[in-house]
């Protein structure tokens, strides 16, 4: 294939850099899996991984028994996010910047990486605390409200290990319906293999969609001991999402084709992702998770009272994205005031202070 690679190369008059070419020689029926293997390209020779040893390839490292914990781009991100916290733009300005520049960041990175939760959750943690203290509100108002969509009256910056479910699903979704047929078959025997070690048998088409979305009960109970992969990361974060949200993924034996059905919170009907609407599979579980967190919300005696009415009308929350026709003292009061965290008296839920007023001295 190199070779082939290279006789097209000089054909058309492109060199390629071997300096910044790279390749791992993986045998993984030896105890030594890493070959000592010499290739060229168009007669350079190229850089030979080890065991451990990663390679930049658009941002993430890649490579065999290492850790993707992407410290550099955790790093990068929180000091951006300083960045903007420091910055003299207005408050909604700083969380449409977070949400224009840093969140696709991570959004790409996840892509293709199989990286923890536990890393990004420091970056929740802190990004999360910024968007508060740009909303004006104190760091015991509900979380809910940094991760809900705008039309809802939220700040719409999604909650980092939501990101890290929804690039594993949609990642696995887009290879096991990709349109290269060779492409198709790869994903799916590589799946098939992990279906035969959990069951101990030939796995069938609608063994994919029960490996997925069953519960941990009867045949699919024990793992088989096997590695950690993108379809066992999928099945894991299916059996989650099902948990909250009751996505699960579908066999048709009509159309002989794979789906994710996502369904609707407080709706009679669901969304169904075939394979020709892949490409809106991670919108529509951004919409359930969304909708799962407005209703969670809506529950709280004391936080929700008020936001179950502000989010009802799109209207009602059209300053939200860019801050129009409001100025900063209603934006100082407004988020607080949804939620019930005006410093007022009465608001004071801890404590034995006085919750009388400090104008007529009303008692309560």
């Amino acid at each position: 294939m190199l070779d082939a690679t290279s006789q097209a190369a000089n054909w058309m008059g492109l060199c390629f850099n071997a300096n910044k070419c790279a390749y791992l020689h993986n045998n993984g029926s030896r105890r030594d899996s890493v070959q000592a293997t010499s290739f060229h390209i168009q007669g350079e020779p190229m850089i030979s991984l080890e065991e451990g040893e990663a390679y930049q390839q658009l941002g993430k490292p890649t490579g065999f028994c290492i850790w993707q914990t992407l410290e550099d781009t955790i790093k990068e991100i929180l000091q951006d996010a300083t960045k903007i916290e420091t910055s003299l733009l207005v408050p909604w300005r700083k969380i449409n910047a977070l949400n224009t520049f840093l969140i696709p960041r991570i959004s790409f990175v996840l892509r293709g990486s199989a990286v923890a939760k536990v890393p990004f959750n420091k970056v929740n943690s802190i990004i999360r605390q910024l968007v508060k203290r740009w909303l004006f509100l104190p760091q015991r108002a509900s979380n809910e409200l940094t991760y809900i969509g705008h039309r809802q009256g939220g700040a719409n910056v999604p909650r980092m290990g939501d990101l890290c479910d929804f690039a594993v699903i949609t990642q696995a979704f887009c290879l096991l319906t990709c349109a290269d047929a060779t492409m198709k078959n790869i994903a799916a025997n590589a799946l098939g293999e992990v279906i035969k070690k959990r069951i101990s048998r030939i796995r069938s088409r609608q063994d994919i969609a029960t490996c997925f979305s069953s519960s941990l009960d009867g045949e699919f109970e024990w793992d088989g001991g096997d590695i950690a992969s993108l379809w066992t990361h999928a099945c894991n974060i299916t059996r989650h999402l099902r948990k909250h949200i009751g996505c699960r993924w579908t066999w048709c034996e009509e159309r002989q084709e794979l789906s994710v059905l996502v369904p609707r919170i407080r709706a009679t009907d669901h969304t169904i992702i075939t394979p020709r609407a892949q490409g809106i599979l991670e919108k529509s579980l951004k919409a359930a998770i969304n909708a799962l967190y407005v209703e969670n919300l809506k529950k709280k005696p004391d936080q929700g009272k008020a936001f179950e009415f502000t989010s009802k009308w799109d209207a009602r929350n059209h300053f939200l994205p860019w801050g129009s026709f409001t100025r900063f003292a209603d934006w100082r009061f407004i988020h607080q005031a949804q939620l019930n965290c005006l410093p007022l008296n009465r608001a004071i839920c801890h404590g034995n202070r006085d919750k009388g007023c400090r104008k007529c001295g009303y008692n309560n």
